[in-house]
């Protein structure tokens, strides 16, 4: 089974929380936000409707426009020689203006004025959108007083009753036995009298281009209704010849008791059993009411949009938050944590190098602090117990160096001076190579114990004001020639140093020690570095070589007597080192990685007063 972490635990709990939270939000919000998004919504289709009754209401108001101009027109060829022939000629030409609302352009002269006799002329465009006259001299005289009050000659007699631009009912076309609507306004002389009236013909079908302008919507249907109420175009139910006076719908009947029962422009109702919101716009110019229906699917289409939406994006905003809580517990807990359970797991095995960094300013930062002076307090504690170690066996050696050294010098004295004797007999000449090689092993052996000698706590040392640098200067032609014959070279870098405390012939050994093992480390055309400099109260001493470097394992039981990794050595080099710096009452530290390791020795500007207990 996986083990689940602190941090999947925490995230998983803190997203369900929140989770639930903006649900239990969500739930008792989203009726509220569903409302208040459905009124936004009627508003806005509302103000849709509006528009598209403003805009209707202007494209009446330019074709009203357009009549009076065609008055004007008229008017003014009344000045000219052939006024009639004038006319003709601009009709035609208002007519041949591109206009899909309006078939055709008209004037009928009043045949009593000044005598003038029967006129019209009249132009519009055929089934084949091709520009012809519809005047026929068969026609009846539209200015005759008897049809001041038929309603089939109101686009005529309307216009002249009114004194001003007239817009007709619906009505059928005495002449072309068209259903028609008519703009028309009078055309009057300088005393006020009429010659006559221009017009403009819309065909009654032809009213869908303004259904069409009120459907603002896909799937709304539009009604056109008159001032007395009657129906003046339903898409649904195209006017034949002879039947302008169909009777109301029954659904439509209803659908405008509704709206003057609630004297509202946005009402909810029944049409065709569909349920439908209309929406009731005045058309001002000709005084008309546009019912513009709109299924009520549409809205809950928006509506379920509208959820599909909210649901996508609490689905994004949960993301998020799982998102946000994750990086936040990666960073505030997480990784704190991640940092001293690897601390505590080198701690378990033993390794307490390196520091824990936690960038957080809270209470993980405390603990890393504790952490860290835990982590320096053990260090510590290992280093005094090396180096209790390492002058526990530099004691032993000492004692033993001091209490045997005498009894082994003298027998090897002796034996050496017989081997002499031996050696020099006429009788043992062909022998010289062994008596010879017993004596360097003898020499080798005296050497071994005055290192011993040297290990010993209590060898007296001869402390002098010395210079450290002078020292190195003297034995530097010694090393250097030394680093010479392997193809080696030694660079100096030695600041002003005052002077210390020192036994002269010790700082030798540790420097010819010291020098010696770098250049052994090293191979060919490498360089080894002797820097000194003052550093607060105490001199300090760099060997640096190009070796390959200690081992990790062998650093840390450096100077440990007859520890070497040397095929002849003795293990008992860095071990004076170290028995020499004690007794200077110094430090001396080793750092390496591959290819530099460097000694650094550092050395006590004021020399301890002596321990008059010891």
């Amino acid at each position: 089974m996986r083990r689940r972490t602190i941090h999947t635990q925490m995230v998983v709990r803190i997203v369900i929380t929140v989770t639930i939270a903006l649900s239990f939000i969500f739930a008792l919000s989203y009726d509220a936000i569903r409302s208040i998004i459905q009124d936004q919504i009627n508003q806005s289709l509302l103000s849709q409707a509006q528009m598209a009754a403003h805009e209707v209401d202007a494209a009446i108001r330019q074709q009203k426009t357009m009549v009076e101009t065609f008055a004007r027109v008229i008017n003014g060829i009344y000045n000219s020689d052939d006024p009639l022939g004038n006319i003709n000629h601009a009709t035609r030409m208002f007519a041949e203006q591109p206009n899909s609302l309006v078939f055709g352009y008209w004037f009928t002269a009043q045949s009593d004025y000044k005598q003038q006799g029967k006129f019209t002329s009249r132009y519009g465009y055929n089934e084949n959108h091709q520009l012809r006259s519809y005047y026929s001299p068969s026609h009846t005289d539209d200015s005759l007083p008897i049809f001041r009050d038929n309603p089939m000659f109101d686009y005529y007699h309307g216009a002249v009753k009114t004194g001003a631009t007239y817009i007709t009912s619906p009505y059928l076309d005495p002449h072309l036995r068209i259903p028609m609507l008519s703009l028309s306004t009078p055309v009057y002389d300088k005393q006020h009298k009429v010659r006559g009236v221009a017009g403009i013909d819309i065909r009654f079908n032809d009213l869908h281009t303004l259904s069409t302008r009120l459907s603002f919507y896909p799937n709304s249907e539009t009604l056109l209704i008159s001032q007395q109420g009657d129906v003046l175009y339903n898409p649904d139910r195209k006017v034949k010849l002879h039947d302008l006076n169909y009777p109301f719908d029954t659904d439509v009947s209803n659908l405008v008791q509704e709206i003057k029962l609630n004297k509202a422009q946005m009402v909810n109702a029944s049409y065709k059993d569909k349920n439908v919101i209309i929406f009731a716009m005045p058309i001002t110019e000709p005084n008309w009411t546009a019912l513009i229906m709109l299924p009520t699917s549409v809205i809950d289409q928006v509506l379920a949009r509208v959820l599909l939406i909210s649901l996508a994006t609490f689905a994004i905003l949960v993301i998020t938050v799982y998102v946000l809580v994750h990086l936040w517990v990666k960073r505030l807990i997480t990784k704190p944590l991640k940092e001293l359970v690897q601390a505590s797991q080198r701690i378990a095995i033993g390794d307490f190098s390196g520091t824990v960094h936690i960038q957080t300013k809270n209470e993980w930062m405390q603990l890393e602090k504790h952490m860290n002076q835990m982590l320096e307090t053990l260090r510590h504690h290992v280093k005094l117990e090396q180096e209790m170690k390492r002058m526990s066996a530099l004691k032993v050696v000492g004692e033993m160096a001091a209490a045997i050294s005498h009894e082994i010098r003298n027998p090897l004295t002796t034996v050496r001076g017989f081997l002499q004797l031996l050696r020099n007999k006429p009788e043992h000449a062909a022998e010289h190579v062994y008596f010879d090689t017993m004596m360097d092993e003898i020499i080798r052996a005296n050497t071994i114990i005055t290192e011993y000698l040297t290990l010993a706590q209590n060898k007296l040392a001869h402390f002098t004001p010395q210079s450290l640098n002078h020292i190195i200067e003297q034995i530097y032609p010694l090393v250097q020639a030394s680093a010479t014959a392997n193809c080696q070279h030694i660079v100096m870098e030695l600041q002003p140093l005052p002077s210390v405390m020192l036994d002269e012939k010790e700082i030798r050994q540790l420097l010819h020690n010291v020098i010696r093992n770098g250049l052994e480390a090293m191979e060919a055309n490498k360089v080894l570095q002797i820097r000194t400099r003052t550093e607060d109260d105490a001199v300090v001493l760099e060997i640096e070589d190009e070796g390959p470097g200690f081992d990790p394992s062998i650093l840390s039981i450096a100077g440990t007597p007859f520890m070497t990794t040397k095929v002849n050595g003795t293990g008992l080099g860095l071990a004076i080192c170290y028995s020499i710096v004690q007794r200077h009452h110094g430090s001396l530290h080793i750092s390496s990685q591959p290819g530099k390791t460097v000694i650094s020795i550092s050395l006590p500007l004021i020399y301890p007063a002596p321990d008059t207990n010891s």
